[in-house]
């Protein structure tokens, strides 16, 4: 049977995951109708309550699974993912390239 996780371990990974949906704002911050001193006020406003949220979830979740998510979502390692994928694809093509050949002989 399946286990359920508690709900303070749920409410936890809702703060992270609103944590990182909140740092959209910065970016569009420039763009909004208000005052220069409005603006930057949102954007360091989103960025303190992101960081906020995150950490807040972060204690409720526990630290391994805090840091598990903030790896699987730093764009830094989607790259490494992806070259991963693609040598091993380039690995696999060569593979069956020097296969064809040797069945050929």
């Amino acid at each position: 049977m399946k286990q359920r996780r508690p709900v303070m371990y749920r409410i936890g990974i809702g703060l992270i995951i609103a944590s990182f949906v909140v740092w959209i704002i910065p970016p569009l911050a420039p763009f909004l109708p208000l005052s220069a001193a409005g603006k930057t006020l949102v954007a360091t406003g989103a960025i303190v309550a992101a960081e906020i949220m995150f950490w807040i979830g972060a204690v409720l979740v526990g630290k391994e699974a805090a840091a598990k998510l903030r790896k699987y979502w730093n764009p830094k390692h989607w790259r490494i993912k992806q070259r991963r994928l693609d040598e091993t694809n380039d690995d696999e093509t060569s593979r069956d390239q020097t296969q064809e050949g040797i069945m050929r002989k």
